[in-house]
C-alpha cells in the first residue's frame, strides 16, 4: 500500500509547503508521467486538464490502458484512431460520453462490484499486475497541516491513490470544502501538483456563449434558461462543461442536459412510485438512494415526509435529501452502523446547496467506495434499504439497470449490485427496485424474457420487491409463477393480457 501512518509518511516530517512547491508542475509536465505501456485511471468527476495534455501525447504513446470511471471528457481516445495509442476500459458507468464510443467498440467495459475492485488490484489480477502506474484526481488546495479534500465527489479515489505507483493532483482552488469521514490526501502522498482551478460562469457569460454558439431563437432560449438554471444548482458542472456541451448546442436538445445534471421535473409516474415505496419503509431505516430516474426524484416528491429517525448509508446523495437531514428526519438515532451519522462516499446530486450545507458538518461523513459499498459492511446496517432506478424486469425476476431490449448497454450498474446485495442480506433489509411500467417509446418494462444480448444486473436469486406507478411485486422466496403472477399485476394494463399469454407458455403445462 502507499500510504503509511502518519509517522512513516513519505516526507511527513519536512515543511509540507516545501514540499508542495516542489512537485507543483504544469499539466503537460505532468502528463508526461504516463509511459507507453502504463495502466492509468481516471476516477468518478475525473479532472480536466492534465487528461486533455495526455491526449495531445497520443502520437508518442502506445498501449496505455485507461479505466476510466463514468467517461465525461473526450481528449480524443473515446473517437476511432486511437487505438493502438490508448486502450480504454469504461469502468461502473458508461454514460452519454461513453455510450456512442462502446456503441461503436472502441472502448470495452468492465464489469465489477465497485466495493472489489480494489480487492483485485491488491491481489496481482489487473492483467497480472497488482498497482495502477498513474492516478489523475482532483483535489483542493491543502488545508493548514497538508491535507487536501478529494471534495463532494470521493467515491473510489483514496483507494486508488493508495494503490498507484504515481498520483497525480489538480488542485481545484474552487473546491474548497472540506468533508468529514476519510476524505482527504496528505502532500507527501502526491506526486505531482498542478494548479487548475475549475472555471465559474457568471450568468451573463453563459448567456452571451449561447447566443454566440446557436442559430435558432426559440433553441437559444431553451438553452439559456436551462444553463441559468444549472448554473444556480450546480456552477463546478458547469464551469467543467459549459465548452464541451457548447459545440452540440445546435444538435441535441437542452433537455438532454437537464436530465444530465437531474434538473428536470420529476414524471407524474415518479409521484405514485414514491406511494408504493413510502409502504415498504418504517422509522428507523438506514436508506440508500441510488443514481438515475425515478429513484433520485423520490425525495423531491415527498417520499420521506412524515417519517422519523431514518439513517443514510450511500453511495451518493439525492437533490432535498440534505434538507431531511437538516430537519432531522434522517437523524441515523436508530442505526447500527454509524449511528448518528448519514454516510455517502459522494454527494452528487446533491447540488451547491447541498455541498456547502454538509461540507464540514458533524452530521456528514464521507469514506471511499472500497468500505460504503461493500455487501457485508452495508448488511451490518440493520433494516437496510436500497432504492434504486432500474431498466427492465422479467417474469423469472431477472433485473437490468443497464440494457434495454437488447444488448445494447444504456449505463453500467455503477453501486446498484453492492447495495442491493447488502440490503438483501441485512437484518431487516429489503432492496427496492423502481421503475415505470413504460420505456420511452411506449414498449412494457416488464417483459416475459430478457432478449438476446441483454445484461443482467440482479440475477433472479437476489430479487426482492420491484415498484412500478401500478403496485408493488414482492419476489424474494417466490416460484416463477408465483413472481410472473405479482409482476403481471404490476405491468401497464395495456401489456397485461400478452404478459399473462406468454406467462403460461412459459410456466404452465
Amino acid at each position: 500500500m502507499r500510504f503509511t501512518d502518519v509517522n512513516g509518511r513519505r516526507g511527513y516530517k519536512r515543511d509540507w509547503k516545501e514540499d508542495y512547491k516542489r512537485k507543483l508542475v504544469s499539466a503537460d509536465e505532468a502528463a508526461r508521467a504516463v509511459k507507453p505501456g502504463d495502466r492509468v485511471v481516471l476516477p468518478f468527476a475525473h479532472p480536466t486538464a492534465v487528461p486533455l495534455a495526455l491526449g495531445k501525447r497520443k502520437d508518442e504513446l502506445r498501449n496505455v490502458y485507461l479505466e476510466i470511471n463514468a467517461p465525461w471528457l473526450d481528449p480524443c481516445w473515446l473517437q476511432p484512431g486511437c487505438e493502438e495509442n490508448f486502450l480504454v476500459g469504461a469502468i461502473h458507468f458508461l454514460g452519454p460520453v461513453g455510450r456512442p464510443s462502446h456503441d461503436a467498440k472502441i472502448c470495452s467495459f468492465i464489469p465489477c462490484l465497485m466495493s472489489l475492485r480494489p480487492k483485485l488490484c491488491d491481489e496481482g489480477r489487473l492483467h497480472g499486475r497488482r498497482d495502477v502506474d498513474v492516478f489523475m484526481t482532483n483535489v483542493s488546495p491543502p488545508d493548514k497541516h497538508g491535507f487536501c479534500s478529494f471534495g463532494p465527489h470521493m467515491w473510489n479515489k483514496k483507494s486508488y491513490a493508495r494503490r498507484a505507483r504515481t498520483v497525480i493532483a489538480e488542485v481545484d482552488e474552487n473546491m474548497v470544502y472540506p468533508y468529514r469521514g476519510d476524505n482527504f490526501i496528505h502532500v507527501s502522498d502526491v506526486d505531482y501538483f498542478v494548479e487548475s482551478p475549475t472555471v465559474r460562469f457568471t450568468d451573463k457569460q453563459l448567456k452571451d456563449l449561447v447566443r454566440e454558439t446557436v442559430s435558432d431563437e426559440k433553441l437559444r432560449q431553451e438553452w439559456t434558461n436551462a444553463l441559468l438554471m444549472g448554473n444556480k444548482h450546480e456552477p463546478e458542472y458547469i464551469g467543467r462543461a459549459a465548452n464541451m456541451i457548447a459545440p452540440m448546442m445546435n444538435l441535441i436538445s437542452p433537455d438532454f442536459f437537464t436530465g444530465l445534471v437531474g434538473l428536470e421535473d420529476p414524471y407524474p409516474e415518479a409521484n405514485a412510485i414514491a406511494g408504493y415505496v413510502r409502504e415498504l419503509i418504517k422509522n428507523g431505516d438506514t436508506i440508500e438512494i441510488g443514481a438515475g430516474r425515478p429513484s433520485t426524484w423520490l425525495p423531491r416528491v415527498g417520499l420521506f415526509d412524515n417519517f422519523e429517525d431514518l439513517g443514510i448509508h450511500s453511495e451518493m446523495s439525492a437533490w432535498g435529501q440534505h434538507e431531511l437531514i437538516k430537519s432531522g428526519v434522517f437523524n441515523g438515532k436508530r442505526k447500527t452502523l454509524h449511528p448518528g451519522k448519514a454516510i455517502f462516499t459522494a454527494l452528487d446530486g446533491a447540488g451547491w446547496e447541498g455541498y456547502q450545507w454538509m461540507s464540514d458538518n458533524p452530521l456528514v461523513e464521507m469514506y471511499d467506495a472500497e468500505y460504503v459499498h461493500h455487501p457485508t459492511v452495508i448488511a451490518q446496517n440493520e433494516n437496510m434499504v436500497s432504492i434504486n432506478s432500474v431498466l427492465q424486469v422479467d417474469l423469472t425476476g431477472q433485473i437490468t439497470c443497464e440494457t434495454q431490449f437488447g444488448p445494447r448497454m444504456i449505463n453500467g450498474p455503477g453501486g446498484q449490485l453492492d447495495f442491493h446485495l447488502g440490503a438483501f442480506m441485512a437484518k431487516g433489509g429489503r432492496a427496492i427496485s423502481v421503475l415505470r411500467s413504460l420505456a420511452f417509446g411506449g414498449s412494457s418494462t416488464i417483459v416475459p424474457q430478457m432478449s438476446e444480448g441483454s445484461l443482467v444486473t440482479i440475477p433472479r436469486q437476489f430479487a426482492d420487491y420491484v415498484v412500478t406507478e401500478y403496485g408493488i411485486a414482492s419476489l424474494a422466496g417466490k416460484s416463477h409463477r408465483e413472481r410472473a403472477e405479482e409482476l403481471i399485476a404490476i405491468a401497464h394494463p395495456d401489456f397485461r393480457a400478452e404478459l399473462k399469454k406468454e406467462a403460461r407458455k412459459l410456466f404452465w403445462p
